[in-house]
Order: C-alpha cells, then structure tokens, then sequence
C-alpha cells in the first residue's frame, strides 16, 4: 500500500473516530432536512425576507413596503424564476434561502453561462449558531453543482459574513451595482 492511501485510510479512520466522540455533543441539526420550498410555502418566503431586513435594522416604513411588495411578488407565481431552499426541523420551518438563476454567453471558466444569485438567508434566532446556515449553504452549493451554475454569489450582511468567507465565497471590488430608479 503507498503512502497516500495510507494517509488516506488514516484521515477515514480519524473522521469516524471524531464523529463517534462528538456526535453526542452536536445539536440536533443531523436530523433536520433542506427541501424545495413550493407555492405552498410562500408564507415562509415573505416571513424570512421580512426578519432578515429587520435583524438588519430597515425602518418599519421599509419593512412594510417590502412585505407589500412581497406579497405581490410571491402571488405572481414565483416559482418561474427563483428557487427556494427551507430547512425543517421535524418538519417545522426553521430557515430557508433563495436564488435567482440567470444565463448569459459561456466563457472558458463559466460554460454553462448560468448563474446565481442567493437571497434572502435567514435562520430562526434560536436556531442560530448551530450550523444550520452551514448546512443550508452547503445544500444550495450543493444543487448549484448538480445543476451546472458555474458561480454562485450573494451581497452578504454583516452577520453573514464570517459564515461566507468560512465556506470559501470570495470578496471582489470590481462587482459594482448602479440604482436605476433614481
């Protein structure tokens, strides 16, 4: 046996050792599941995004146009151009996040040409700092790859941050934005 599979089967044995000594410490989030969100779910969708820009601190008259504006979104059949991801915890809604996929012209290191943008993160305070935001990142990257989007990217909050640079997402200062309504 060479050298690599030695470390290899090594790494293994240390992984299931480690997870035997610290599962029993572990929150509970190893039983929770991240599913499609369906029109069904649109309660959730509206419910998050409005505690998201509250935990931000977006003034009340903000927050009431966003649910207004919300509403109406989501009763325009969202479905056709943003999925949803929730994360349940016995089947109780705990967290969810979205994304907006879009295509343009393939490139060498983009040959799909689709896109994604994530939205609307938001994990219960109570269920924070447990991993759920983790895991439910994971799972979008996860489909991200299954459906061939070459780059997922986000505008993070200043409490998300540490969570997106801890799972590899990268700053860049040349992804500039311009209002047009104004």
């Amino acid at each position: 046996m060479n050298q690599m599979a030695c470390i290899y089967i090594l790494g293994i044995t240390l992984l299931a050792v480690f997870d035997k000594m610290i599962s029993p410490l572990l929150p509970k989030h190893y039983e929770m599941k991240v599913r499609r969100a369906t029109m069904n779910d649109s309660k959730w969708i509206l419910h998050h995004r409005v505690e998201m820009f509250k935990d931000m601190g977006e003034s009340e008259e903000s927050l009431s146009e966003t649910t207004r504006l919300t509403k109406q979104y989501l009763e325009d059949g969202w479905t056709k151009d943003y999925l949803y991801f929730l994360i349940e915890d016995d089947s109780k809604v705990v967290g969810g996040c979205g994304i907006s996929t879009f295509r343009i012209p393939p490139k060498f290191s983009q040959p799909t040409g689709t896109y994604a943008y994530l939205s609307n993160m938001f994990i219960e305070p109570e269920y924070r700092r447990k991993g759920l935001g983790k895991m439910l990142i994971d799972y979008v990257i996860g489909f991200c790859r299954v459906e061939k989007i070459g780059l997922l990217f986000l505008h993070a909050s200043e409490k998300g941050l540490p969570l997106y640079r801890f799972l590899g997402f990268d700053s860049s200062e040349r992804l500039m934005q311009k209002s047009t309504t104004s």
